[in-house]
């Protein structure tokens, strides 16, 4: 998987400024589908579209846009956070600064410690804002789902 919005910002630096805007708006279509088959299908019709006119944007689609497709594979609740990797960024930036408290650890095992306390409490945090929504609302969830495919 391939965070979005840093693959939306890699192919504007492949354009001029004036057309980005452009770029941007075929991008959100693709990024904002409701199925992986509509996904597909507008994906498609951007790579036509930007072949001759903007033809190193429509190969790096061509290459690497299954890679921002993966999230469909996913719940349709649980879409919205996977799509870019802030939650990563947010942890390892936590890491950082916390582990930069200690300086030198004694052994292996005691930053093996803390790393995995740290891990333990961000998925705490993650649960605790909804995030990552998983046992209590997957009913409700799984009922609007069918809903939309219906």
């Amino acid at each position: 998987q391939r965070c979005q919005v840093h693959f939306v910002r890699n192919l504007c630096s492949l354009v001029s400024k004036k057309d980005r805007p452009r770029i941007i708006e075929m991008l959100k279509e693709i990024t904002t589908a409701q199925t992986y088959a509509t996904a597909r299908k507008r994906m498609d019709e951007a790579i036509d579209a930007l072949d001759k006119s903007h033809s190193r944007v429509a190969q790096m689609l061509e290459e690497h846009g299954e890679d921002i497709l993966t999230v469909y594979q996913l719940p349709v609740w649980q879409r919205r956070g996977m799509k870019s990797t802030n939650m990563l960024e947010r942890y390892n930036q936590e890491l950082k600064r916390r582990t930069r408290v200690v300086r030198i650890f004694p052994n292996q095992e005691s930053c093996l410690r803390l790393v995995t306390a740290l891990a333990m409490e961000m998925t705490e945090e993650w649960m605790g804002r909804r995030y990552l929504i998983f046992e209590d609302e997957v009913s409700k969830r799984k009922a609007q789902e069918d809903l939309l495919a219906a």
